[in-house]
């Protein structure tokens, strides 16, 4: 678990402290994954149209994209579960809509990918949901506070865009797979740092 994320959930011992300003000194502190900042929160439009052009110019049967794909799938439905969340709990109408904007563009990602699984894709998808055990903090996280919502969503990102990264380091250049793993850990990081906008903003 990220330190800062770690830190903001249990460093204030009220609500009162929390909206004081010690956990959003500690959400401040967070660096975005971007190195290019804007002055004003955009939601980004991440690029499902280069994702679907890539899946249809490749042959997303072999192996090593397969894997990538249902990696990818996963990694993905768990940030999506964290965005809704953060869509839930958003403290705005405009802030809401942003959240969602962002949830239905992970779930077109998750769509495409979903359709170029062969059956032995889908057969490893399936068990992987059988193994996995739920996460008692996950099913919790419904009715918790924004800020509280936004550092999960934060950090399941983060760690998202850091395994899509592991695996494009893994593939051979030019090859689907890493193109693939490149593209996903891309929307990941955009959904990252939109969210720690958003965060910036709501501390000023």
């Amino acid at each position: 678990m990220n330190n800062d994320a770690r830190d903001l959930r249990s460093g204030g011992s009220s609500v009162d402290e929390v909206e004081g300003g010690t956990d959003r000194e500690r959400l401040e502190d967070r660096s975005l994954l971007l190195v290019d900042e804007e002055d004003s929160f955009e939601v980004p439009t991440p690029d499902v149209e280069a994702l679907r052009a890539l899946v249809e110019s490749v042959n997303c049967q072999r192996a090593p994209y397969q894997s990538v794909a249902v990696a990818a799938v996963q990694i993905l439905e768990r940030a999506l579960q964290y965005e809704r969340q953060a869509a839930e709990a958003a403290l705005s109408l405009g802030q809401q809509e942003k959240m969602k904007s962002m949830v239905e563009t992970a779930h077109q990602a998750v769509s495409i990918l979903r359709d170029t699984l062969n059956p032995q894709g889908h057969k490893v998808m399936s068990l992987c949901a059988r193994q996995s055990s739920p996460d008692p903090s996950e099913a919790n996280s419904s009715g918790q506070p924004w800020w509280f919502v936004l550092t999960n969503a934060l950090e399941v990102l983060e760690e998202g865009t850091e395994q899509m990264t592991t695996l494009t380091t893994g593939q051979p250049s030019g090859s689907p797979a890493r193109e693939l793993s490149q593209l996903i850990a891309q929307l990941l990081r955009s959904h990252h740092d939109a969210l720690l906008l958003e965060a910036e903003e709501w501390i000023s």
